[in-house]
């Protein structure tokens, strides 16, 4: 049972409950910069009349300034243990690798053999282009056609047989005065006669490997990547230290030249004689301006408001219909 003079808990409000009005009134008072020196001073006032007390022989200060020195070192000890306790946390958990920076491999060739590299890459880049666009990204097909004109792949090791029949069917073809195959000119005009120590399997596989660096989603090299495979395709051909191999690759490099061996259209009579055209091609084919009556023509093309009807009879209150009575 609670007395009447003792004041109950209920509510907000109380002894303990502060409104929220009171409550902003202490916020405000933080916030003044003026309570909050009138506090500081204050505090030291109390200091140092506790220190003047404990002077003077006052036990019961002297007991209370030993509690609040011990409470205060307590409370640094668990602070310290705390902090131990987050490091050997932050410590058992493996730290995150930092993505190493991809070297560049342009930066290996020097800025003649770049230019060299550089004309050529977009050479072959843009082979089927429009001349008015620019390509920088080089699929696995056009890699694999400048390795072969530049003659660093041996395309098949065959056997002997099949080595003698393709002699005989190239001299048979030459007795005809027939043009050469695609093959036979690259084989002509390649740039590196040595043997060929790579399979277009092998290129293949480098491609490959230097295509997984890149950024790009479809299967494609940039010039950095570019000049890695160039790299990676002369040690292997020329077997020696990287600098000699690059230098040995820049001297064969200089000499390639873009080959192609398109299909060409055999004559067609319907083609080529013009006399054989029939119907509109027989007057030279359609024009796409001419005074044919058309619908364009016919329709009423002038402007017309958000009905649809004609804007000259909107504007003069006309109907563009008019009933017409029969007279009977």
């Amino acid at each position: 049972m609670y007395s009447r003079s003792a004041p109950m808990r209920t509510g907000g409000r109380g002894i303990w409950g502060k409104t929220r009005s009171e409550k902003k009134k202490q916020d405000a008072q933080w916030l003044d910069p003026t309570f909050a020196a009138q506090l500081e001073r204050r505090h030291r006032e109390l200091q140092k009349l506790i220190d003047q007390e404990c002077q003077n022989g006052n036990q019961y200060m002297i007991r209370m300034k030993q509690k609040h020195e011990m409470e205060v070192k307590r409370k640094e000890t668990i602070h310290k243990e705390y902090m131990k306790h987050l490091d050997e946390i932050s410590h058992k958990r493996k730290p995150l690798k930092k993505a190493e920076p991809i070297p560049s491999f342009i930066l290996r060739w020097n800025e003649e053999h770049q230019k060299i590299l550089w004309e050529r890459f977009v050479q072959y880049c843009n082979i089927g282009v429009s001349r008015f666009e620019l390509v920088e990204v080089m699929s696995g097909s056009r890699f694999f056609s400048f390795m072969r004109h530049c003659g660093f792949v041996n395309e098949v090791k065959s056997s002997k047989i099949i080595a003698n029949i393709r002699v005989k069917a190239r001299e048979a073809r030459r007795r005809h005065k027939m043009p050469p195959l695609p093959a036979e000119v690259i084989e002509k005009s390649r740039a590196y006669h040595g043997p060929g120590a790579l399979t277009p399997a092998n290129i293949d596989i480098l491609f490959t490997k230097v295509q997984r660096k890149n950024k790009y989603p479809r299967k494609v090299i940039d010039f950095d990547g570019f000049c890695e495979l160039v790299e990676r395709v002369s040690i292997q051909v020329f077997q020696e230290t990287p600098p000699v191999c690059r230098a040995k690759a820049i001297e064969v490099i200089k000499e390639v030249k873009v080959i192609l061996t398109g299909t060409k259209s055999k004559a067609n009579r319907f083609h080529d004689d013009k006399s054989t055209y029939t119907g509109v091609w027989r007057n030279g084919g359609p024009r796409p301006l001419s005074t044919v009556v058309t619908l364009c023509n016919m329709m009423d093309r002038s402007p017309a408001d958000v009905r649809g009807v004609n804007l000259y009879y909107s504007q003069h209150k006309l109907n563009p219909f008019p009933i017409r009575r029969v007279q009977r």
